[in-house]
């Protein structure tokens, strides 16, 4: 295991985020999904560093030690991450985000491409199309009941119960798993909302290099090969690339296909 400095950064969008810190190279950034944190990542973290790279895992706002937040809107956690950027001094990092840290990471170089290296997105929370209120509230209300009810258990009870749904993962990232969702603020679900909103409304054709990772159709994730080529039709300088055998998690379910895609994109 790598040595993680964690550092408290005060940004200007008014919250302090806890960033887990590591390595000497090339910098990186790694933004975590809805109710994730920043050692969700710790696998890609010891592989990384072990690759000569400088890596940056922040717990987004309203997850892990972060502050808790009243706003929770992509544009706003997008800002969150150029102000790390800028007052940590990154040099252009190649940017890896999933899920919720998919869509963060996509706005953040459509809002500021002279802040970004490249992209690499898992699973990327966007859509092409939006949702209505009634099914945002479907997705989002049981998931906050089953937070808050996460809350009253064990991090051991909390272990077990996620090893029942995903046997395959490591210890490493059922111990996170747990980890945050014991930590997280419930309203950061609120984030939802932005299922509202097709992600053709803000996304502006950037230059930046972006590579989207999806899985096969049946593994449940967000974006569909169909999806996909529609954002490589759209955006200059995207690739989009499926990897078989894995579900939304892809970094937990199989990290080494999973940095063996990031490798591919990064060289």
């Amino acid at each position: 295991m790598v040595h993680i400095e964690q550092r408290r950064v005060a940004l200007p969008t008014g919250v302090t985020l806890n960033v887990h810190i590591a390595g000497e190279g090339h910098d990186v950034l790694l933004l975590h999904g809805i109710t994730g944190c920043g050692l969700y990542w710790s696998a890609q973290i010891d592989s990384l560093v072990t690759a000569g790279y400088r890596v940056f895992a922040p717990d987004g706002r309203g997850h892990g030690t972060s502050d808790r937040a009243s706003d929770y809107e992509t544009s706003s956690i997008a800002e969150d991450a150029a102000a790390l950027i800028t007052m940590l001094g990154l040099a252009k990092p190649t940017v890896i985000g999933h899920s919720m840290g998919g869509a963060q990471s996509l706005y953040l170089a459509s809002e500021h491409p002279e802040l970004v290296g490249r992209l690499i997105l898992e699973d990327p929370a966007v859509w092409p199309q939006g949702g209505d209120d009634a099914y945002i509230a479907a997705m989002r209300d049981p998931w906050k009941q089953g937070l808050i009810a996460w809350t009253g258990m064990t991090h051991a009870d909390l272990v077990a119960f996620k090893r029942a749904e995903a046997p395959h993962w490591s210890g490493e990232a059922l111990d996170a798993w747990a980890m945050a969702k014991l930590q997280n603020d419930p309203e950061v679900l609120s984030w939802l909302d932005e299922i509202k909103t097709p992600v053709w409304q803000w996304l502006n054709k950037v230059t930046v290099p972006i590579t989207v990772l999806y899985c096969e159709p049946e593994k449940g994730g967000v974006v569909s090969a169909a999806f996909a080529q529609e954002l490589v039709g759209y955006m200059p300088h995207l690739n989009a690339v499926c990897i078989p055998g894995v579900g939304h998690e892809m970094h937990h379910d199989n990290p080494a296909a999973f940095i063996s895609a990031v490798w591919d994109a990064m060289n």
